[in-house]
Order: C-alpha cells, then sequence, then structure tokens
C-alpha cells in the first residue's frame, strides 16, 4: 500500500471506508486509530459508538470490509452480533471487543462468525495481530462462510408473471428492506428484467458463463447495471438463436462470487428445469414458484414443487399465485388447488391489469405504487427476509394474502 493513499483514519466517512470501528471508550479508539495508521490501512473510519450504533448505521449504509465493533454495553451480545449479521453485507470480517474475558463467550462468538474477539484493555500488538491475521485470511475464512440468500423464482409455465413478481421482489427488498439485493436474468435471448426496470442489458453476463476464468470481484463490478444504490442487475440481450455455451463451473463461481458480495441474489429462472436453473435450484435458500389457477398451473406446481424438493430438502418453498381473478368463472377453487398440491398457497396476486401493466410498459417495479398487487408482493417480501414491511397495508393488507 501507499501512504499517499492514508487520510487522518478518524476523518473518513463510513460509507466510504474500508475499515470502520465504532468504539465506547477514547481509549480504545486511540490504540484503533493508531494501528490503522501504522498499517496504512486506506479508507479508515473510528467512529464513538457501540455495537447498537453499529448496527443502526449499517442498516442504512454500504459495509467496510473490516468491522470493529465494542460489545462493553451490551447486555445480550450474541443476540446483538446475530442482529449485527442481518444488516452486514455477506462477506464482512468482524472483530468485537469488549470488558469481558470469558473463554464461553469468546467460543460462541466465534461460532457466531465473529473472526476475533479482543478483550480490553487493548494494546497495539493486540489489535495490530488481529488485523494482520484478517488480512492474511486466517480469520477471514469464517466469516466469509455466511453467504447472501439465493432466492430462485420459477414459473410453472409462460405468462404467469415470473419476472413481474422477480423485479419487484427484488425493488421491494432492495429499498424497503434497505438490503443490497443482485437480481439475476438467466435468459439470455428473451429475459425482460433488464426492460422491466428500463435499464439496458450490459454486456459481459454470456462471457463470464462461458469462461469461468473471467470471473471475479472486479469483473462483476463492471458488469452489473445498477437500478439504485441498493439494487444491481446482470443480464443480457443475446441474438435469437444464437447458442450459449455455459459452463457449469462459470455458473457456480458467479453464483458464488454475487452471494459474497450482496445480501440477496434474486435470479429469474426462464426454464423450471433446464440444467442452468437446476444448478441454481440446487443451491438455493429459497424457491419462489409463480403459478395460476389453472389446470396446468395446478398440475406444474406440484410437480416442480417435488422435484425441487427432492434435489434441495433445506431451502424455503413459497407457492405464489399471481393474476389471481383474470378468470372468475373457469378458475379452480383455492381449496381445490391446494389439495391438489399437498400444501397452501403462501400468497394470493390479485388481477390488476390497469396497474401492472401501467407500471411494466414504463419499466417500473409494480411494487413501488401503493396497492393491492404491491401489498401481496410485500407478503412474498416478508417471507423471504423474515420482516414486516412499512408499507404493510394494516388489516387490509393481511387479509390479501389470502384474498384475490
Amino acid at each position: 500500500m501507499s501512504t499517499q493513499s492514508l487520510a487522518p483514519a478518524s476523518s473518513k466517512k463510513p460509507e466510504d471506508a474500508q475499515f470502520t470501528a465504532y468504539v465506547v471508550d477514547d481509549a480504545s479508539r486511540e490504540i484503533i486509530d493508531q494501528v490503522a495508521r501504522e498499517l496504512v490501512i486506506p479508507r479508515a473510519s473510528i467512529r464513538k459508538g457501540s455495537i447498537r450504533t453499529a448496527i443502526d448505521a449499517l442498516g442504512q449504509q454500504r459495509s467496510p470490509k473490516i468491522l470493529i465493533v465494542d460489545l462493553s454495553n451490551s447486555e445480550l451480545p450474541l443476540s446483538d452480533v446475530n442482529e449485527l449479521a442481518e444488516v452486514c453485507e455477506p462477506g464482512v470480517t468482524v472483530i468485537a471487543i469488549g470488558d469481558r474475558n470469558d473463554v464461553g463467550l469468546f467460543r460462541e462468538l466465534l461460532n457466531s462468525g465473529v473472526s476475533d474477539y479482543l478483550v480490553k484493555p487493548l494494546s497495539t500488538a493486540l489489535v495490530q495481530r488481529s488485523l494482520l491475521a484478517t488480512v492474511d485470511g486466517e480469520a477471514r475464512a469464517r466469516q466469509t462462510n455466511r453467504l447472501g440468500r439465493l432466492v430462485a423464482t420459477v414459473g410453472t409455465r409462460g405468462g404467469v408473471g415470473t419476472t413481474m413478481l422477480a423485479t419487484s421482489l427484488a425493488w421491494t427488498i432492495a429499498n424497503d428492506r434497505r438490503r443490497r439485493v443482485a437480481l439475476l436474468d438467466l435468459d439470455l435471448q428473451f429475459g425482460s428484467v433488464a426492460l422491466a426496470l428500463d435499464l439496458e442489458p450490459t454486456h459481459g453476463l454470456r462471457e463470464a458463463l462461458e469462461n469461468a476464468g473471467r470471473i471475479d470481484s472486479l469483473y462483476i463490478d463492471r458488469t452489473m447495471a445498477r437500478y439504485s444504490d441498493t439494487l444491481f442487475v446482470l443480464s443480457a440481450e443475446e441474438e435469437i438463436g444464437d447458442a450459449v455455451d455455459i459452463d457449469p463451473r462459470a455458473l457456480e463461481l458467479l453464483v458464488s462470487e454475487l452471494r459474497n458480495k450482496y445480501h440477496y441474489l434474486i435470479a429469474d429462472l426462464p426454464e423450471p428445469m433446464s440444467p442452468m436453473a437446476q444448478g441454481i435450484v440446487q443451491n438455493a435458500t429459497h424457491l419462489v414458484l409463480v403459478t395460476d389457477l389453472s389446470l396446468a398451473g395446478m398440475r406444474d406446481t406440484l410437480r416442480i414443487s417435488q422435484a425441487a424438493l427432492q434435489a434441495n430438502a433445506s431451502c424455503q418453498l413459497t407457492v405464489v399465485v399471481n393474476r389471481a381473478g383474470e378468470h372468475r368463472a373457469g378458475e379452480i377453487a383455492v381449496a381445490e388447488f391446494e389439495k391438489a398440491i399437498a400444501r397452501p398457497i403462501d400468497v394470493i396476486v390479485p388481477f390488476d391489469p390497469k396497474t401492472v401493466a401501467a407500471a411494466m410498459n414504463v419499466g417500473r417495479p409494480v411494487s413501488r405504487d401503493r396497492g393491492r398487487v404491491a401489498t401481496a408482493i410485500g407478503r412474498v417480501a416478508d417471507r423471504l427476509t423474515g420482516t414486516t414491511s412499512k408499507r404493510d397495508g394494516g388489516l387490509l393488507g393481511r387479509m390479501l394474502q389470502r384474498k384475490g
């Protein structure tokens, strides 16, 4: 590193930092500041505050690569660390400091993903050794095992609104939940994710999928299209009939890199059981299966859900019925549908052609507009994130989860 990149450690804003520390007492702050200067750490920020301060701040801004948090005033340190993990981006290395010299706490913190725990009073040698171990990779491996959630969205057939749901879910989680989201469109010829968000498809996805050697963090950053500060899109628009020779290793590596950088990776899958889709489903933490209340939808909901859960029994399945009420006279009754698929429908999205068409035709996520469709999509986001949207919709919104 060049010393020219070093500014006063405490002068950097947290959102600009590669290294950030939140420390309660002045003595510890001075020690960490001194070590940051001696190691010439670029973009370092040492702030006054506890782990609660870090949680509040990182829920609204980018995470640094290395984070130090102070557990001194924490009554429930393990709970606070787990809450911190929910707002930190995947791949962040966390070092905890505190005033409790407790071996049991130390072990539990390590099991929770913290790379090191330093007991006060701190010394420059102690902090320096911990940071150097992190840079050398000795401690970092534990934390990077925590990956972002992989959400596979797939329709039982074309036209059920899978892309509408995928783009709206991505926007809802990125905007309302303030999580960093990568939206991956794996239909390289006819995918419409970029179109639905009024973005130009970027070049590079095909090359990455055909050549695993091109994939690294920098390549992905250059290839992603930015929709907002929390939502990024990776898509393509290849020539019709132009065959793409996808390398399974490349897809696996691409997914791994994205999950290391984003809280959520939402993959819009064009064909339910294509080899590429199967590779995603086998590693997914969540599967969102979109269908309609038709006979074909009922049959294929059962078939796809059974095949997906057989391939990946640990993923959370969410069955979403979209466009409910479009053909009231011909639709299969919800109770009959649920009996046939041997499980409940999780969310029903009502048919609202005016709202959906108006949004999709101008490249705007449907969930940006208030209404019954946006509320139902919020219910799906609740299941994926384990949180409740501020735009909950109250009692009426909760009723819409089950009524079209």
